[in-house]
C-alpha cells in the first residue's frame, strides 16, 4: 500500500511538474509605474489613465502565436494598452512571451457570457496585425469591434468649463476575404453587405426587434446572414 502510495505521487509529479514549469516560462514580468494599479488583489482600480475590459481577475483560455493553448488561466485584458495580462502561479501579473493570436475571457460582468478577441488582422485605421478585435459574429463575413481609450472633452451639468477625460471609443470593422473594412452601424451601411435586398434586412430587424446600436442585436443580425 505504501508502495502504491509512493507511485502516485511520483506519477503525479510527472505531470504536474512540467505544468508548472511551463507556466514559469510562459511570460515575463510586467513593469508597473508607482502610480499604476494593484494587480496583487482581486481589483484593479488605481491608475485612472489605465482601463480594463473587467475590474477584477477573469478565467479565459489563451492561443499563442506557435498555436499553444492554456485554458483555465486568470486573466485580464488593459484596454488603454492594448495588451493581455495573466496571473502566474506566483500571484505575479505578466505579460506572455508569445505574440497572443486570441482569447477568450468569461466574465459575471458580462452575464457570464465569453468575450472572444483576435489579433492578425490588416492594418487599418491605425491599427496593425497586433491589434485585438472583439469577434461579434464570425463566418463569411466577420464582424468585428475595437474598443479605444481616448481623451475626449466632457462638460458635467453646472459647469461653465469641459474637462478631457479618458472614454472608451467603439469602432466597427467587417472582414471578409482576408479584407478589413471599416463601418457604422447604419442600416444604410449594412444593406449592401449583408443581402441585395433591403426588404429582406428591414423584415429580419422587425421581425425581432433588434436595434443595431445594440452589440448583441447586431451580432444576432450577421450571425442570421453569415447562415444563409
Amino acid at each position: 500500500m505504501k508502495n502504491l502510495f509512493q507511485k502516485t505521487i511520483v506519477l503525479s509529479l510527472v505531470f504536474v511538474l512540467p505544468y508548472l514549469a511551463g507556466h514559469a516560462q510562459l511570460g515575463v514580468n510586467l513593469q508597473l509605474a508607482n502610480n499604476d494599479v494593484n494587480y496583487s488583489g482581486n481589483t484593479t482600480k488605481g491608475n485612472n489613465d489605465v482601463s480594463y475590459l473587467y475590474e477584477t481577475w477573469n478565467k479565459g483560455s489563451v492561443k499563442l502565436s506557435n498555436d499553444s493553448l492554456y485554458k483555465g488561466m486568470n486573466l485580464m485584458y488593459d484596454l488603454s494598452n492594448d495588451r493581455l495580462i495573466f496571473k502566474a502561479d506566483n500571484d505575479l501579473p505578466q505579460l506572455f512571451k508569445l505574440a497572443v493570436k486570441e482569447f477568450t475571457i468569461t466574465s459575471s460582468e458580462n452575464g457570464g457570457a465569453s468575450k472572444k478577441f483576435k489579433s492578425g488582422y490588416p492594418s487599418i485605421d491605425g491599427g496593425n496585425e497586433k491589434t485585438f478585435y472583439e469577434i461579434l459574429s464570425e463566418g463569411k463575413i466577420t464582424l468585428l469591434k475595437r474598443v479605444q481609450m481616448k481623451r475626449v472633452d466632457e462638460r458635467e451639468a453646472g459647469m461653465l468649463y469641459s474637462v478631457k477625460k479618458m472614454k472608451p471609443v467603439d469602432t466597427y470593422f467587417i472582414e471578409k476575404a482576408g479584407k478589413l473594412e471599416k463601418i457604422k452601424r447604419e442600416r444604410s451601411a449594412i444593406y449592401p453587405i449583408l443581402s441585395q435586398d433591403k426588404k429582406e434586412v428591414d423584415n429580419y430587424i422587425s421581425s425581432y426587434k433588434l436595434n443595431i446600436k445594440k452589440d448583441g442585436d447586431l451580432a444576432i443580425l450577421f450571425d442570421h446572414f453569415n447562415a444563409l
